[in-house]
């Protein structure tokens, strides 16, 4: 069931609200089982992050979600390998303990557990493996959240939360969209990015840059090239987009056998295939942040 609200913003110090907004768009939902369910977005004024209007019942929306059944075959596990080079970047070792918060299928725990990072947990209030909240009593080295906060109807709080699960001197990492870079114009382009009713509050960078350092964090990296962008053919985020524009556009079909299309052979998809990575669309936001 659908209500009204999320009418003011939940993020800035000077909440914009819907109806003072300049940018509202309605847009489908990217869910193959939800597709023709429609869904308002809107942006907040004063920071610049967008806020999905729609209460809903997410319980019901995650019930065979499809990032729920990745499976840890080959290309699933180069993706995740190149998110585990960037944790390294930042100091990243076997000894350290981390907590990935939002696990999913829980696919960056276990890829960890294969390389040797024995001390890597995860916590997903949606999946019945990874629920259990005893993981959240302690302090870990590296904690994660990874295409979560823009989940929560609460993001500041989750902030809050994962950085209290940070033992001093370890690393805050959060990767989300950024609103800045979101086009309300184009929203069947950015269909994928803005994931209604999923994504609750999409942060700006500005914010969560302001919200990250106003609580004392230290930005120790930043990145507008999302990790699972490829430099291998047919393997990058802009060619993905256009591939699944051959069929019905939604984000089941990333975890679902390939298809061959005739549309594979027109030049513009084989640009895309070879060449898309020369040109990342940066919608996608990355934080490493240390906490002192």
């Amino acid at each position: 069931m659908i209500n009204s609200g999320n009418r003011s913003c939940k993020i800035c110090d000077r909440p914009g609200t819907l109806q003072e907004a300049s940018e509202v768009v309605e847009v489908n939902c990217n869910v193959r089982r939800f597709a023709h369910q429609r869904f308002t977005v809107w942006r907040c004024n004063n920071c610049r992050s967008l806020s999905s209007r729609d209460n809903v019942d997410l319980t019901s929306y995650y019930q065979q979600y499809p990032m729920q059944q990745q499976n840890s075959d080959l290309p699933w596990r180069l993706i995740t390998g190149n998110y585990i080079r960037r944790l390294q970047k930042v100091g990243l070792q076997r000894n350290h303990s981390l907590l990935d918060f939002g696990c999913g299928s829980g696919l960056l725990v276990d890829e960890l557990h294969h390389r040797g990072y024995r001390r890597a947990v995860g916590y997903d209030a949606y999946n019945k493996n990874f629920a259990s909240r005893d993981v959240l009593k302690k302090q870990y080295d590296f904690v994660v959240l990874q295409d979560v906060i823009e989940h929560c109807e609460d993001p500041v709080s989750i902030l809050d939360e994962i950085i209290d699960l940070t033992a001093p001197g370890g690393m805050v990492c959060i990767g989300s969209p950024n609103a800045e870079a979101i086009d309300l114009n184009l929203p069947q382009s950015f269909v994928h990015s803005l994931h209604q009713p999923y994504h609750r509050h999409i942060l700006s960078a500005t914010i969560l840059r302001h919200l990250a350092q106003s609580r004392g964090l230290l930005e120790e990296h930043f990145s507008d090239i999302y990790y699972a962008d490829s430099f291998r053919p047919f393997a990058n985020v802009r060619f993905c987009h256009h591939y699944a524009t051959f069929f019905d556009n939604t984000m089941d079909l990333a975890f679902e056998k390939y298809q061959l299309h005739w549309k594979l052979l027109k030049p513009r998809a084989l640009a895309l295939a070879f060449l898309g990575r020369f040109r990342p669309n940066r919608v996608e936001m990355m934080f490493m942040f240390r906490k002192p």
